[in-house]
């Protein structure tokens, strides 16, 4: 692995410290001598090395045109990414503003051409591929994470109707929650970590937010009021979504090799409450 701190001192950088770093990314602060911050962030693994090349393109394509700042990584450092630190701070609590932002910026998004996306390298899952690699998750689950019947009935419904389901994939972030967006003076000022974006499922980009505050409804309101394009049944796929978390989490667990989220998983399955209660 590169060393963040060899590499920040060859280009002039000041290191500060190290931050709270995942799984998959070692992150190191820097300060240049006109007191800016820089972050260099590098992949602990082979697979967000892979997704570097694409989130790179990516940010590229997005960075005129959603309206907040998104990191914009210098061009000759190939495997580290390293660009200047956004305006604002992580939300413990946000501010009010921050779901009427969120759902700007979603709308903004989930704009984006396709077809203009795709040429960044990211993965494109088309609709039925959504549903699929769903289906697969639930079937694995039941075997893998031990499913209880009343869920995997109840997610066998789901799957075979059609109204829930996107009937379009758009350009998504996939992981928008607190940790990932900043705020400054009390409006949305950033969004970072863009290495699980894709072409797919539009209702990915509600389900973390609404898991942790609720707000569904005002959400897709303002995302509509935006521009954004909802369909019948978005509010119950992106329920789904939510209630599909533990398996998410507990799979990922079992596929990355930590344990920890598989155990947390199970708990949490164990508390959902049954569908329809």
């Amino acid at each position: 692995m590169t060393d963040l701190r060899e590499l920040a001192a060859g280009m002039g950088l000041r290191p500060a410290g190290f931050a709270g770093s995942g799984a998959d990314f070692l992150v190191l602060h820097a300060m240049d001598d006109d007191g800016v911050g820089w972050i260099l962030r590098a992949p602990r693994r082979e697979w967000p090395m892979k997704r570097m090349g694409p989130e790179r393109a990516l940010l590229g394509l997005i960075a005129d045109r959603v309206p907040v700042a998104v990191p914009r990584w210098l061009p000759e450092v190939e495997h580290v990414a390293v660009y200047r630190e956004l305006p604002g701070d992580v939300p413990e609590v946000p501010p009010e503003q921050y779901f009427e932002d969120i759902a700007r910026f979603l709308a903004v998004l989930h704009a984006v051409p396709q077809e203009e996306a795709a040429r960044t390298g990211i993965e494109v899952r088309q609709p039925g591929e959504i549903r699929e690699t769903i289906a697969r998750k639930i079937h694995r689950a039941r075997t893998e994470l031990g499913l209880p019947d009343a869920l995997w009935h109840h997610w066998q419904e789901w799957l075979g109707d059609d109204e829930p389901w996107p009937p379009r994939s758009l350009l998504v972030h996939a992981d928008i929650k607190p940790a990932n967006t900043l705020v400054h003076d009390g409006a949305l000022s950033g969004v970072i970590d863009w290495t699980d974006s894709l072409v797919g499922d539009p209702g990915a980009d509600f389900r973390r937010l609404v898991q942790r505050f609720g707000r569904l409804d005002e959400l897709l309101d303002a995302y509509e009021r935006h521009g954004g394009t909802t369909w019948p049944g978005m509010r119950r796929h992106v329920e789904e979504r939510i209630r599909m978390a533990p398996v998410d989490s507990g799979l990922y667990g079992i596929d990355s090799g930590q344990d920890h989220y598989v155990r947390t998983a199970l708990e949490r399955l164990a508390l959902l409450p049954p569908p329809g209660a």
